[in-house]
């Protein structure tokens, strides 16, 4: 395999990116700054100190090093700091750093799972002018769903709809959304968690008419309480 050859450190945008981390860091401990907004550029700083390796420069030893730093500094655990690096990852080829920071950390996920799920860029039409026309007259161009990701009129939630309509999926009304802030894998623990998927699923004999987010849902709630029935005991023991 041939070694990958990395271009010097420029010292200067290390040290400056490092004070830009810590600028936020601080506004954003302070509350200086709208949450979802300053993370999104966190996340966007991350990403440059990860690509350009300027963690070195900046004193650590490694990458997920500065990442746990980070997080401590913000009282956020390491899974939830990666999944902000993620969003970054995942949308920065489509989208500019002034166009995450202002559709926000909350939105930016929605837009985040369109794309990993798609496999389609976020720039994708939801609504064409020439259908829409009658109903909005002053609607001129097609609105994608990134331009409506960028409305600040538009939530999350609202997001959220829209996502579910071009995945093709149906969410429940009743209950609470919860969603899996993510983390990274090895290769032989990602192979684990996907044979977990497929032997849950045919275990509870759950078709292929089953939507992913549904299927997903049954297998988690099983093995949750398989592994509650099996490890409670133990955890009264321990205690």
């Amino acid at each position: 395999m041939t070694p990958i050859i990395l271009p010097p450190v420029d010292q200067t945008v290390a040290l400056k990116i490092g004070e830009d981390i810590n600028l936020l860091l601080d506004q954003i401990s302070s509350h200086q700054l709208r949450l979802s907004h300053s993370y999104a550029r966190l996340g966007c700083l991350m990403l440059k100190a990860k690509n350009e390796q300027l963690w070195m420069s900046l004193g650590y030893d490694r990458f997920s090093s500065m990442i746990e730093d980070i997080g401590k500094k913000i009282d956020r655990r390491r899974s939830q700091m990666y999944a902000i690096l993620s969003v970054a990852e995942i949308l920065s080829p489509y989208l500019a750093e002034e166009e995450l920071e202002m559709i926000g950390i909350a939105k930016a996920h929605e837009l985040r799972r369109f794309v990993k799920q798609s496999g389609q860029r976020p720039d994708v039409v939801i609504r064409d002018s020439e259908l829409e026309e009658e109903e909005h007259p002053f609607f001129k161009e097609p609105l994608t769903l990134s331009g409506y990701a960028t409305d600040p009129d538009v939530t999350a939630a609202l997001l959220r709809v829209e996502v579910n309509k071009l995945l093709h999926q149906e969410e429940q009304p009743q209950g609470y959304w919860y969603e899996n802030q993510g983390f990274y894998l090895l290769p032989d623990e990602k192979k684990e968690i996907e044979q977990f998927w497929a032997v849950g699923r045919a275990a509870l004999g759950l078709s292929d008419e089953v939507s992913e987010h549904t299927w997903k849902k049954e297998v988690m709630l099983a093995a949750a309480r398989e592994c509650v029935s099996s490890w409670i005991a133990e955890a009264q023991h321990a205690d």
